[in-house]
């Protein structure tokens, strides 16, 4: 394991390698015309030597970090965010741990990755979405060996006891092998936020690896049922599957409102029949039903369901709302690429409520200018998506 976390950091740093160097080069060309090489020589005596600058920003991520540390006031402070600063101080340890052959534990190499993605992200890099990918694998790793007996609490078999017990009802209809890995699935975070020691997490990573998976499964299963029909065509029908909405009434199908662990606020609101929740809890149990077996059992669960409104015309009168495209920040991205030649940026401008349910405000930004708002409760990728909306409708893409 040492060696393959070894490896998948080693393909994050060099994804970072490749997006920074034109950045940094690009900052410092248009803040000191003509002297920008010198000026590098003379912040980076220590870690240069004698290698030329060009080369050594080509080659080691190291010297592109501690240009944008070393010239932070004078060039790079104006285009990055005080947090994004500390990723920059955060990946010099991550990459000087990687270049002594440390040990990186899952978690630690999933952080790393973690930290890259938003680094990317944040200068507006292409390789952002090569660096998201590999994030992408890193986090079912992880969730994987989290859900090993052997990694497992000392107390996991008495909790995994407990756990088939209450659920003994679903589990017939969803025959998980490790029932605790469900029981996650059901976990919303703020029963996590009333009682820390009581679960094995929340359902948080879950759901993203669930919507990863529901996407995927809808795409393949729209190709296979309607052979020939055109790319705009099969993104309304796909839409149709797996937006919040329809989501939401799968779980009611499934009656997992019933099953859901939810902290007192949450329940006293009508939690267990919010149809936001109620679709973040499918996603959650899609990933772990995903962990648990494989790729065709969850397949074997969905497709009936997809079965009940595959067949609805996609016109526009029974096209999902805005609210429920999928993808819209995936299609604001490749708007941005393509017109732009950078990624989009999500910006947090405002924050309020309880740390278990925040309502955030978020800019869409592309190259620095305000595309579009979103704002929503909850985790940051609502908001997001929000603003990536907002945007492609400005854009006239939606």
């Amino acid at each position: 394991m040492t060696t393959y976390n070894h490896e998948q950091v080693g393909k994050a740093l060099q994804f970072l390698r490749q997006g920074l160097h034109r950045y940094v080069e690009q900052k410092m060309q248009a803040a000191y015309p003509g002297t920008w090489i010198t000026k590098v020589r003379d912040c980076l005596k220590d870690i240069l030597r004698k290698r030329p600058v060009q080369d050594a920003l080509r080659e080691d991520v190291a010297v592109a970090l501690s240009i944008v540390l070393r010239q932070w006031d004078e060039v790079f402070k104006a285009t990055l965010s005080r947090a994004e600063h500390g990723l920059v101080s955060e990946l010099i340890d991550v990459r000087n741990r990687w270049a002594h052959q440390s040990t990186f534990t899952s978690e630690d190499a999933y952080r790393a990755t973690d930290s890259v993605v938003r680094l990317l992200a944040a200068i507006g890099a292409p390789e952002a979405s090569d660096a998201e990918g590999l994030k992408h694998e890193m986090l079912r790793s992880l969730l994987k060996e989290q859900s090993r007996p052997e990694t497992s609490n000392p107390v996991s078999s008495e909790r995994e006891t407990q756990a088939r017990e209450r659920l003994a009802e679903l589990l017939k209809r969803l025959p998980f092998r490790n029932a605790l890995l469900l029981s996650r699935a059901l976990t919303h975070r703020s029963y996590i936020f009333e009682h820390p020691t009581e679960t094995e997490g929340d359902n948080e990573q879950l759901e993203f690896l669930g919507d990863s998976v529901l996407g995927f499964l809808a795409g393949d299963y729209l190709c296979r049922r309607f052979p020939g029909r055109s790319e705009q065509e099969l993104t309304l029908r796909r839409s149709s599957l797996v937006d919040n909405a329809q989501l939401a009434e799968f779980s009611k199908e499934l009656n997992l409102g019933q099953w859901i662990l939810l902290g007192n606020g949450e329940e006293l609101t009508g939690g267990r029949t919010k149809p936001s929740l109620l679709s973040n809890i499918f996603e959650a149990v899609i990933g772990a039903y995903y962990l648990d077996s494989d790729i065709e059992s969850v397949r074997e669960l969905v497709e009936p369901l997809f079965d009940q409104i595959a067949g609805r015309s996609p016109t526009k009168t029974s096209a999902p709302s805005p609210t429920h495209l999928v993808d819209p920040k995936g299609r604001l991205q490749h708007y941005a690429l393509a017109e732009h030649s950078v990624c989009p940026q999500y910006v947090v401008i405002n924050e309020s409520g309880p740390d278990h349910d925040r309502t955030r405000t978020v800019e869409a930004q592309i190259a620095g200018k305000v595309y579009g708002v979103g704002t929503a409760r909850g985790k940051c990728k609502e908001a997001e998506k929000r603003a990536a909306i907002d945007a492609l409708s400005k854009l006239g893409l939606l």
